[in-house]
């Protein structure tokens, strides 16, 4: 695995690629902070114009115990004044420990959703780059909340950030022109999932998630990028949908784990939403939540051939499914919600305009 330095020049040289003078946010958080002081460095090295934010569990924390509610959906001004301004940001990680999520009252979840909403509508209007790094968030502590194998989780993540990039942008590409086709696609595997709907073609380009972010990328208005990266993502027709989706993996979700999720749609709107374990997790703002909260939104497949399943990253791995709910419009869909949220197979089949594509979570094209 690259030391700090190389990930740094990586994370900045090769992925976010800032211009002269450009505006770059780097939020971290102490277990972080090495990593964020060598990304400040190659941002100068660059001739941007780097800040470093740094926040800590016990401030994260603090809000959900010290705002009132009104304040709680205030937005920042913080977040509001920074959107103004920073052209780029990338992100280090969250808290070391997500113990203490579960524990927060859903009410003050939800207060502060809506606190964030202004700010996001700043995000889609102002239009900034972003780079996530995922390894922030690989933790001793965030491993034994989740029952993961910490030595397994870091390696596989580790394995995933050092894959062929120019490999997967290739293979990106291919899969990008299969989603930007009108045509229908059929998810199905034996856990009960059988899922129907159809892509919109046109004006809805695919966005693939290579790790990089290029100038082809930005005249498509692909302006994020992960690490590890390799997903294609894509909004469908909303109303199309008809069928079920089951997750076979479990989801990582506020210091606990959602176990057998499922969405079954009618015309694109989900009329059942169960779980088999911890659905209050996943439908966090969903009572006080706006707009087609529950309206299908999003479709992703996986392209990294390191990543495995059952961590927090499972949109990338290869052959994987996502389906997502609500909000879309980071896609170029018409979904205006306060409430999104992802769904996922891991071994799941798929056909687009009635070619199979992916069988059993494993490409065959």
């Amino acid at each position: 695995m690259a030391n700090v330095q190389q990930l740094a020049k990586s994370i900045v040289r090769a992925s976010l690629r800032p211009k002269e003078y450009e505006v770059v946010t780097i939020s971290t958080y102490p277990h972080t902070i090495d990593l964020a002081e060598q990304v400040a460095l190659e941002c100068q090295k660059a001739g941007a114009d780097p800040i470093t934010l740094l926040e800590t569990d016990a401030v994260f924390y603090g809000q959900y115990k010290n705002y009132s509610l009104e304040n709680l959906r205030k937005v920042s001004a913080h977040c509001l004044g920074l959107a103004e301004y920073t052209r780029s940001y990338i992100w280090l990680g969250g808290p070391k420990d997500p113990g203490q999520m579960a524990r927060i009252p859903k009410e003050r979840w939800e207060a502060a959703n809506d606190g964030e909403q202004a700010h996001y509508e700043k995000w889609l209007a102002t239009k900034p780059k972003s780079v996530g790094v995922s390894l922030g968030q690989v933790t001793r502590e965030r491993a034994a909340r989740y029952g993961f194998n910490y030595a397994t989780w870091k390696r596989t993540t580790e394995e995933a950030i050092a894959v062929n990039y120019r490999q997967m942008e290739s293979f990106g590409k291919t899969v990008a022109g299969l989603l930007s086709a009108p045509v229908p696609v059929q998810v199905m595997a034996d856990n009960g999932t059988d899922l129907s709907f159809r892509l919109a073609g046109g004006a809805r380009k695919a966005h693939v998630n290579d790790g990089v972010i290029s100038d082809e990328d930005l005249a498509a208005d692909n302006r994020d990028a992960s690490l590890p990266a390799g997903d294609v993502w894509v909004a469908p027709v909303e109303g199309s949908a008809n069928g079920t989706f089951v997750s076979d993996v479990k989801i990582p979700q506020m210091g606990k784990l959602i176990d057998g999720l499922a969405w079954t749609f009618q015309n694109g709107r989900v009329t059942e939403f169960t779980a088999k374990k911890n659905l209050g997790l996943a439908q966090t703002n969903w009572e006080t939540g706006t707009g087609a909260k529950d309206m299908f939104g999003a479709f992703a497949l996986g392209l990294n051939k390191k990543a495995k399943a059952g961590f927090l990253h499972n949109s990338i791995v290869a052959g994987a499914v996502t389906v997502g709910i609500g909000d879309n419009r980071t896609l170029d869909g018409t979904n205006k919600s306060s409430y999104g949220f992802y769904d996922f197979h891991a071994s799941a089949s798929v056909e687009i305009g009635g070619k199979a594509v992916i069988r059993d979570g494993a490409w065959i094209i």
